[in-house]
């Protein structure tokens, strides 16, 4: 199966529940119409697709002028370990770049860090992320 990559889609919160069902990540409550209102306060979404279903993605919180945050990377289970996460963080990234965001961040969750040493990006020594809320 062929993989195609989009920046240009905003998926669906119907399109993006199986992800984020399978990564454990909604609360009770939460639902496609939750998750479409998470895609609509996103300045961009990175999408994998195969045979026009969503199979993984990665979004960007952005301030418009010079500050991106990436989040909620995710792919399928039965797709991981496939390079989809790796392009999915390259090509949002890039495209950040792109746009003239010169502070591109994100926060791995536990377990992740050798993935994400993997794709060559530097973790933020001296930098301590605070949960607020």
């Amino acid at each position: 199966m062929s993989v195609c990559y989009t920046l240009d889609r905003r998926p669906t919160g119907a399109e993006l529940l199986p992800l984020y069902e399978a990564a454990g990540w909604l609360e009770p409550g939460e639902d496609a119409a939750f998750l479409d209102r998470l895609a609509s306060g996103s300045r961009q979404f990175a999408c994998a697709w195969e045979d026009g279903r969503l199979v993984g993605s990665m979004r960007a919180l952005a301030d418009g002028v010079s500050d991106a945050y990436l989040l909620d990377l995710v792919v399928l289970p039965g797709r991981r370990r496939c390079g989809i996460g790796a392009q999915l963080v390259r090509r949002l990234a890039e495209a950040l770049k792109a746009e003239g965001y010169g502070w591109c961040i994100l926060v791995g969750a536990p377990g992740t860090a050798a993935f994400y040493a993997h794709l060559g990006l530097p973790a933020l020594e001296g930098y301590v992320p605070y949960r607020l809320v």
